[in-house]
């Protein structure tokens, strides 16, 4: 599997940044409700499992959006000795965009579109105005809804870690996203509190959380959009990938723990995967191919899209034929989904339009033709 090319990147600067040894100071504390002439302020901040540390506007973003800063038990959980990090919980943040009129309309519900991050990434991967940059992606398009955009560390894989890093604790992100984040942002926001409110996207690693999810929490969302996605933790290729990540970056939040050893996780391949996933006997109920071969996407019929290059050899190749895997099971199955495929190549330019196709297609109206000048969608 030829290894996304963001991967590379975010490896030279990792190596860069630790040349420099450069400090950077945690999340300060302080108290809810900060920045409250931009944000609203929250009536729960501190319920299922999450405790807020500060709510204030993102940092050169829209004061639209807004960044909490919680902890949580699951992040991290102490496994296998004794934590070689004091407190273990460490603050983690939620980057929140909320629509242009939530102010002046507070008791309208709103849908929520949980939008998760690529490997190396972080919480402010989808709103840089060189990456993701949603508030721009998203103005006047058919999504009237609230954008939450959750950390979930550099190599976390939207996976509840079985197995520790070298420093003997180890990230529970399912936990965290699903069962803590969601009914916590609906304690907090003005929201449409059903699975038919909610939909779950991401890039890379996080179209690979997003399939996760989908997959294994029906009852929490409702729509699926998958951009360049991880679809098989089978593949040789996709181990090596998740192997590198976990030494590379390993449990690290942004910039904590990033030059900390105890944070990695070292070892081979098949130690470093059941690290992540557990023992292969269990992958099965993680992986999207097997989770579409046992129907599992069923309740998305009609409001799950696949998107990815590799058409034709060029660009992704291994995660374009992936795609077309979980494509033909879905076909094989029933499931109607939207599948656009064609050159492209693991980069921002092609997913933000991705994304955009994809709250047409949920939100709005299906659009005649597939983004990134692909032509008609794939049969």
């Amino acid at each position: 599997m030829r290894r996304p090319s963001v991967l590379r990147r975010a490896l030279a600067l990792f190596a860069a940044a630790a040349a420099l040894a450069v400090a950077v100071p945690g999340a300060p504390a302080g108290a809810a409700g900060a920045g409250a002439t931009a944000l609203p302020s929250l009536p729960a901040p501190n319920a299922h499992g999450l405790t807020l540390r500060t709510w204030s506007p993102a940092a050169g973003q829209s004061e639209r959006m807004g960044d909490a800063a919680v902890t949580t038990a699951a992040i991290f959980a102490p496994h296998g000795g004794t934590p070689s990090i004091d407190p273990v919980r460490v603050p983690v943040r939620v980057r929140i965009l909320l629509p242009e009129n939530y102010r002046r309309d507070p008791a309208r519900p709103y849908p929520v579109l949980y939008l998760l991050h690529g490997g190396t990434g972080d919480v402010e991967q989808w709103s840089k105005t060189d990456e993701g940059n949603v508030t721009a992606a998203l103005a006047g398009s058919a999504f009237p809804g609230i954008v939450v955009m959750p950390e979930g560390g550099k190599a976390g894989w939207y996976s509840d870690w079985p197995g520790h890093t070298d420093g003997f604790f180890a990230p529970q992100w399912e936990t965290f996203h699903v069962e803590q984040l969601v009914p916590w942002i609906d304690a907090n926001f003005n929201t449409v509190r059903a699975a038919s409110g909610r939909a779950v996207a991401g890039v890379s690693m996080g179209g690979y959380g997003a399939l996760r999810y989908a997959g294994r929490h029906p009852e929490v969302f409702s729509a699926v959009g998958a951009f360049s996605a991880g679809t098989d933790i089978h593949h040789p290729g996709a181990q090596n990938l998740i192997a590198d990540s976990t030494w590379a970056v390993g449990a690290s939040i942004v910039w904590t723990g990033l030059f900390d050893g105890k944070f990695r996780v070292t070892g081979d391949t098949p130690y470093r995967m059941a690290t992540v996933f557990g023992p292969p006997s269990g992958w099965p109920a993680l992986n999207p191919v097997n989770l579409a071969l046992d129907g599992k996407y069923a309740p998305y019929s009609g409001r799950m899209a696949l998107y990815a290059g590799g058409a034709g050899g060029a660009g992704e190749t291994d995660i374009g034929l992936g795609a077309a895997a979980l494509h033909q099971d879905l076909k094989d199955r029933g499931v109607a989904h939207r599948y656009c495929q064609g050159a492209g190549e693991h980069q921002w330019p092609y997913w933000v339009p991705e994304l955009q196709d994809f709250v047409a297609f949920v939100y709005g109206t299906k659009p005649a033709s597939c983004p990134n000048g692909w032509g008609a969608e794939t049969p």
